[in-house]
């Protein structure tokens, strides 16, 4: 808040500045006077929440949230009561062409009594340029993605020749890049929750400059700097807590030097970009949150998702909501859990984690200040096209310890190549290819930079394959190099004027080396002897094995085949992973008078092509998939077969527009009987009910979503579905001024999981003045 009020105040600063620059410059003497335009709106409502109540005979518990039996559930969905937004657009503009602008959107609620989401002012004219507020700050990806800023920046041109670039750019900008959470907060992001003592985060203050220097119209460069650095104990302008407290996200004090080259050649048909970062990170509690990464490796979650994991430890009943796309993208896709059990899983792995955070927290740290080629990242692109051929190539390297605060999300230790293709074959004719592969925790320990990704424990890396004894010295080292390979080919067919027909196949494998190892189980109860292998022959002896449910009897060679393994400490190693996606999609396009229908499918089927490179001992054995899972790994356990048929239509008129779409997916897995039935209805539509004046809009949309699967030999149903439907008028009362009515409802039907099942009713007005 103290923030954005310097912002907002500051905003009476910058006419005296624009005055300034007006009364220093040599313009002409003609009108002086400023065009002056913007809008002004406010909007007010009233959010009508329900949730369900605890129906069974025991205590629910999530978390630190408990529900007794007969109370409703807690709501942390919606805010719910009378709501109000507002916001302001200013723009100014002088005969010289010096220009103003201020920006506010705020609104208001129960929970956050005055919440300022975005407050901007700025200056412009030909030399220079001032933002104060919030702002996007962006730039090249492998240094600055783009990052939000609560702050200030400022542009300087040395513009020499005014219908040109300027010569020199010389640009300034720092701010909050994180505002702080403290013990006993409300949680900003989610209503009904407060921030405990395991979800405190320290604020993040970033600062950065850079000069671009437009050598000629072809040619440009840039060199610059962008630093971090978080507060725990004594933010800028805010409150701060003791150190005594757990940091799901590591304090980090950042540097980042970086350049950034920009070409044409060939007459402008060529361009090329080549970007260079040289930086890293000191963490404050590097020890803990080692140990912190060690928890989620040794569950084998996706190393690129431990960003998300963190922030997840800071909010783990969010979990209880995620799909099971989202939950796949950390557990992988040959996952034999339900979504229930993924999600609790989940929950299990962030509390052991956050149990190491704390144990670790006060360890000392190694010093961090040994910079190495592993703190470089360096990436290139080249573009070229003529009228009717595209094409695009690139690479990027990033060294194990290489950070930009500026480009936070960015994968360490990580490789990516790849080329794509546009080719405008015949008139009727378009192709489009494309190829990358994505290389993940490239590089080992030590030495091994593996630096161009393909041979992992190299320093090279230059050639396919790793060397035998490094793979056998590291073949129980978690996590070991990813590869992912994306090939696509699409074919866009122009039938006639009013036909088109695209066809595309894509193809996604992953392929890496795992701990994974296959052990021996002789217990009868875990179902090994269930195998159709240990089936009696007729006319061969047999042997008695005692069960929980009695006796069974086996084949005799084949139960002493396996139990002469009893002694080994595993039966197979050298995991490698490879799974296989393809996916065919055919979209056709049919342009009628006044209407346009789309009808397709797309059709995906995933395959497990995992091995064991030595299994010499099971070479004699012919179990099932489901027994190799009792041993350790379940073969084409996580295959499906996944097919989805989206329709739309859409429809034009002199006064109505509607969009309707509908789109059935089936899933079907390869083991428990697993299956999925999901359809969703969409349908827009704005109806001009007196042209000029009066507006309806309708929205409407549902999904449905049906899961089946055996669980101990029983069958296990579960259902969801959301509706959510809005009618609204806008009534043009002038050229200027608007003002709209709107009333929805949102249900999220959860039979199966009462503590996510909530319905939201509301209602609300807006007014808007254009000036």
């Amino acid at each position: 808040m103290i923030f954005r009020g310097i912002a907002l105040a500051s905003f009476l600063a910058i006419p005296a500045l624009a005055q300034s620059a007006v009364d220093s410059a040599d313009f002409s003497q003609g009108d002086s006077s400023w065009v002056i335009n913007g809008s002004v709106g406010a909007e007010f409502g009233y959010h009508s929440v329900v949730t369900q109540k605890n129906e069974s005979d025991e205590i629910f518990v999530n978390g630190k949230d408990s529900v007794s039996p007969g109370k409703k559930y807690r709501n942390y969905f919606q805010v719910p009561g009378i709501f109000g937004a507002w916001n302001v657009f200013l723009h100014m503009e002088s005969p010289s062409g010096q220009k103003i602008d201020f920006t506010l959107d705020a609104s208001s609620d129960k929970w956050r009594k005055f919440d300022p989401k975005f407050i901007q002012a700025s200056y412009e004219d030909r030399f220079q340029k001032l933002v104060l507020g919030d702002m996007f700050v962006s730039g090249g990806e492998l240094y600055l993605a783009g990052i939000d800023l609560l702050g200030a920046s400022y542009d300087f041109n040395l513009n020499l020749k005014k219908d040109e670039n300027p010569l020199l750019v010389l640009s300034a900008f720092g701010g909050e890049n994180r505002a702080p959470k403290l013990q006993g907060d409300r949680d900003p992001d989610q209503y009904n929750k407060y921030i405990g003592l395991d979800e405190v985060e320290a604020q993040k203050m970033v600062l950065g400059g850079k000069l671009l220097w437009n050598v000629t119209k072809d040619f440009d460069a840039t060199v610059g700097f962008i630093g971090s650095k978080d507060y725990l104990e004594d933010p800028f302008l805010r409150d701060g807590t003791t150190k005594n407290v757990n940091l799901s996200d590591p304090m980090y004090s950042s540097r980042t030097f970086f350049g950034d080259i920009n070409g044409k050649v060939l007459g402008g048909r060529g361009a090329y970009n080549v970007q260079f970062g040289f930086g890293g990170a000191d963490t404050v509690n590097v020890v803990a949150h080692r140990a912190v990464n060690s928890v989620f490796e040794e569950a084998g979650l996706d190393v690129s998702r431990f960003a998300q994991l963190r922030r997840l430890m800071n909010n783990s009943s969010v979990v209880n909501r995620m799909s099971r796309e989202e939950l796949e993208l950390i557990f992988g896709d040959n996952m034999d859990m339900s979504v229930d059990d993924m999600r609790d899983e989940l929950k299990r792995i962030l509390k052991v984690a956050q149990d190491v955070l704390k144990k670790y927290r006060d360890e000392k740290n190694e010093d961090p200040s040994k910079w190495t080629a592993q703190n470089l990242a360096l990436s290139g692109a080249y573009n070229w096209k003529n009228n009717v051929t595209m094409i695009d190539a690139y690479f990027r390297f990033v060294g194990r310890n290489y950070y930009s605060a500026g480009s936070p999300d960015l994968l360490q230790n990580s490789r990516q190549l790849g080329a794509k293709l546009d080719q405008q074959i015949k008139d009727f004719w378009k192709l489009n290819f494309g190829y990358e592969l994505n290389i993940e925790n490239a590089s080992g320990h030590g030495d091994a930079y593996n630096v161009f990704g393909f041979a992992e424990g190299s320093k090279l890396g230059l050639l396919p394959g790793a060397d035998d004894d490094w793979l056998e010295k590291h073949e129980q080292d978690a996590p070991r190099t990813l590869y992912i390979h994306d090939f696509d080919l699409k074919n866009t067919f122009k039938v006639c004027d009013s036909v088109e027909v695209m066809a595309r196949y894509a193809l996604n494998y992953r392929t890496r080396s795992t701990p994974q190892r296959l052990h021996g189980n002789y217990f009868a109860s875990s179902g090994i002897y269930a195998d159709s292998w240990f089936d009696i022959q007729k006319g061969k002896p047999t042997v008695d094995v005692k069960t929980e449910d009695g006796t069974i009897q086996l084949d005799s060679a084949h139960w002493a085949m396996y139990d002469e393994l009893k002694d080994e400490e595993y039966l197979a190693t050298e995991f490698e992973e490879r799974l296989l996606k393809h996916t065919v999609e055919v979209v056709a396009t049919f342009k009628f008078p006044k209407n346009v229908l789309k009808v397709g499918g797309v059709w995906t089927y995933r395959t497990d092509m995992s091995r064991f490179k030595q299994d010499d001992l099971l070479e004699d054995f012919d179990f099932s998939d489901e027994t190799y899972g009792i041993l350790g790994y379940y073969f084409h356990g996580g295959d499906y077969f996944d097919a989805r048929y989206p329709i739309s239509l859409t429809t034009t008129l002199e006064t109505v527009r509607n969009t309707v779409a509908l789109t059935p997916r089936f899933r079907l897995y390869n083991r428990n009987e697993m299956s999925e039935f999901e359809w969703s209805l969409l349908d827009n539509a704005s109806i001009q009910l007196k042209p000029g004046f009066l507006d309806l809009m309708l929205h409407g949309n549902i999904r449905q979503i049906f899961m089946s699967r055996k669980e101990s030999g029983k069958d296990v149903d579960e259902m969801e579905m959301d509706l959510d439907f809005s009618a609204g008028t806008k009534f043009q009362l002038t050229e200027r001024f608007s003002t709209e009515c709107t009333l929805g409802a949102f249900f999220n039907y959860r039979p199966d999981n009462k503590s996510e099942d909530y319905r939201d009713i509301y209602g609300s007005v807006s007014v808007n003045y254009d000036f």
